[in-house]
């Protein structure tokens, strides 16, 4: 469907003019299954480049990734394929989103001769033999998230399940 007559600037979501910015699709990312880089694009590992060499690619990103420290005249590319972030759409593209999960709570009531009760993450340990200042029996709890969600203790960072790919960028 081709559109006709328009009178209006055909600008994008981000405000620049698709038809002389993005002409050729410089600064789409492309997804590859293996380490494949194509000659119009490079790796999103995060490199400084000379504006000079790459104003195309410059006039879409910017200086968005650089780092502190970086020497004027340059900018950077994104570093996905090194840091290994997960591409999340949003409105805040570009924008660093931190990892977090939800909190993990439980209970631990009615220590006593009777027992006691666990609730969400906490279970019974051991029973100790010492008696405690009242008389009562001296009962330990431990604490393990994976009783609330299979998901704790399957891996060192927060880890959904994943495929590794390499990205790239055009930039001509």
């Amino acid at each position: 469907m081709e559109i006709l007559n328009l009178t209006t600037n055909q600008l994008n979501q981000n405000g620049y003019h698709k038809t002389t910015l993005t002409r050729e699709k410089i600064g789409a990312l492309f997804t590859f299954p293996i380490d494949f880089t194509p000659e119009d694009c490079l790796a999103c590992d995060g490199y400084s480049l000379e504006i000079i060499d790459f104003k195309e690619l410059y006039k879409v990103i910017g200086e968005r990734f650089n780092k502190s420290g970086d020497l004027a005249g340059t900018f950077r590319v994104p570093d996905y394929n090194v840091s290994k972030r997960f591409l999340q759409p949003t409105q805040g593209a570009g924008n660093l989103i931190e990892a977090g999960l939800p909190n993990i709570t439980g209970t631990v009531g009615a220590l006593g001769l009777s027992g006691a009760n666990y609730t969400g993450a906490f279970y019974y340990l051991a029973r100790g033999g010492a008696l405690s200042n009242s008389g009562e029996a001296d009962y330990n709890a431990g604490f393990n998230a994976a009783l609330c969600s299979s998901i704790y203790g399957n891996s060192t960072t927060v880890q959904p399940p994943a495929q590794g790919v390499h990205i790239c960028i055009k930039y001509k």
